[in-house]
C-alpha cells in the first residue's frame, strides 16, 4: 500500500508541476517513447546508482554545489551531452531549492519559482527535442522528489506557487554554467 501511495503522490506531483512551453534545441522531431514513474524508478534501483531514501528532505550535498548528490551522480550517469547536463543540473539545483524553500517567504517562493521556470527553459532549448526536453524534467523531477517527504515538500510548494506569475526566462534561461 506504501508504494501505491508513493506512485498516486509521484503522479500528481508531476501533473501539478507540468513545464511551461519553451521552444527545444534543434535535433529530430521522432517521439521518443517515455518510461512511466515505475520504469524510471526501476531503472535507478537496477543500477549501480542508489539515491538517498533517507527522511531528510534535503539530503546531502557534501560539495555544496545545490544540487543533492545522489542526483548529481544520476545526471553523470545520463547519457547527456555537455550542455545539456549542466542544464539537467541547473533543473536539480532549482528542484533543489524547491523542496528546501521557507514557504512563509514570499521574495524566496518568488524566487525559487523564477529559478525553476530558467531552469525548465534551459533544458528544453539543450535537449535534442521537444520529446527529450519533456523526458528530461519529468525524470528529473522523479529523482529528486523520491521520497514521501520530498514529494510532500514539493507539492507544499508547488500549492505555494499556484497562480504566481514570473516573468519568462531570458534567453535560454541557462545561467552561465550551463550556457554552452
Amino acid at each position: 500500500m506504501k508504494k501505491l501511495s508513493m506512485m498516486g503522490a509521484l503522479l500528481t506531483f508531476g501533473l501539478l508541476a507540468g513545464c511551461g512551453g519553451g521552444g527545444g534545441g534543434g535535433g529530430s522531431d521522432t517521439a521518443t517513447p517515455s518510461k512511466t514513474t515505475t520504469e524510471v524508478m526501476a531503472s535507478v534501483s537496477a543500477s549501480t546508482l542508489q539515491l538517498d531514501r533517507s527522511s531528510a528532505v534535503a539530503g546531502t550535498d557534501a560539495n555544496g554545489d545545490g544540487v543533492r548528490d545522489d542526483v548529481a551522480a544520476w545526471i553523470g550517469a545520463q547519457n547527456y551531452t555537455t550542455a545539456m547536463g549542466q542544464a539537467a543540473t541547473q533543473l536539480a539545483g532549482a528542484y533543489q531549492v524547491a523542496l528546501t524553500v521557507d514557504l512563509a517567504n514570499a521574495d524566496a517562493l518568488r524566487a525559487a519559482r523564477q529559478g525553476a521556470s530558467d531552469a525548465v527553459e534551459c533544458v528544453m532549448q539543450r535537449a535534442d527535442s521537444l520529446d527529450a526536453g519533456y523526458k528530461a524534467v519529468a525524470d528529473l523531477r522523479r529523482v529528486s522528489a523520491n521520497t514521501d517527504a520530498r514529494v510532500a515538500a514539493y507539492l507544499a510548494y508547488a500549492a505555494a506557487v499556484t497562480d504566481t506569475v514570473v516573468r519568462s526566462p531570458e534567453g535560454t534561461g541557462c545561467t552561465s554554467t550551463s550556457s554552452n
